[in-house]
């Protein structure tokens, strides 16, 4: 048995974590965090989650800031591949919505302007299954999420920037910061919530 009744209190104050201001652009590592169930169309291995109570599915992806002002913070932030709500495309809405997110990641990663639909490119956007995004880089716009049932507000992923937007930053790129001003931030769409919850686009 491990006693700790006598180990030495820390008279060090309580620290608020501050969040990353909403807005942010900075360059940010992925690592892809491991799941319980396997969806095979996505590559091998347990990369998602899923919800008790719909077909909400996800993976859970953590972010680690590199250069700058916030350095080595990190965020993390869920990407949807199924749902019950159906798109326009014939599939559900949380899957259209992923796929869109992960093309933005992977031509976020590897430079790729969206319209560039040269052989190059088009092979560069396969990759063998998700893990593959581990280790990736790429430019990230930070947004605020609103806590609930009980949670505080945290960090989360707006978007993976690509080449042809005003405010991407390539790699090797010195870093600078750019955090609107508080007059200037936009309000953001709602985030996926805690505790295995579905955003409603998933859920209807």
């Amino acid at each position: 048995m491990l006693n700790l009744n006598n180990a030495p209190v820390s008279e060090a104050p309580s620290m608020e974590r501050t969040l990353i201001p909403n807005g942010t652009v900075c360059r940010a590592v992925i690592l892809v965090k491991m799941g319980d169930i396997e969806i095979p169309e996505f590559g091998r291995g347990q990369w998602f989650k899923s919800s008790q109570s719909s077909r909400a599915k996800w993976m859970e992806l953590e972010f680690t800031v590199i250069g700058g002002e916030h350095d080595r913070r990190k965020f993390w932030d869920r990407i949807f591949v199924d749902g019950d709500k159906i798109g326009q495309s014939g599939i559900p809405q949380a899957k259209e919505i992923g796929l869109q997110t992960l093309r933005q990641i992977i031509e976020s990663a590897n430079n790729i302007d969206p319209s560039d639909m040269s052989d190059a490119a088009q092979q560069r956007r396969n990759i063998s299954g998700v893990n593959d995004l581990s280790g990736m880089e790429i430019c990230a716009k930070v947004g605020i999420k609103k806590g609930t049932n009980g949670y505080s507000d945290s960090n989360r992923l707006i978007a993976a920037l690509t080449p042809n937007q005003k405010d991407f930053i390539s790699s090797g790129q010195t870093p600078v910061m750019q955090t609107p001003a508080a007059s200037a931030v936009q309000q953001q769409a709602p985030a996926p919530q805690q505790s295995g919850v579905a955003p409603s686009w998933a859920n209807r």
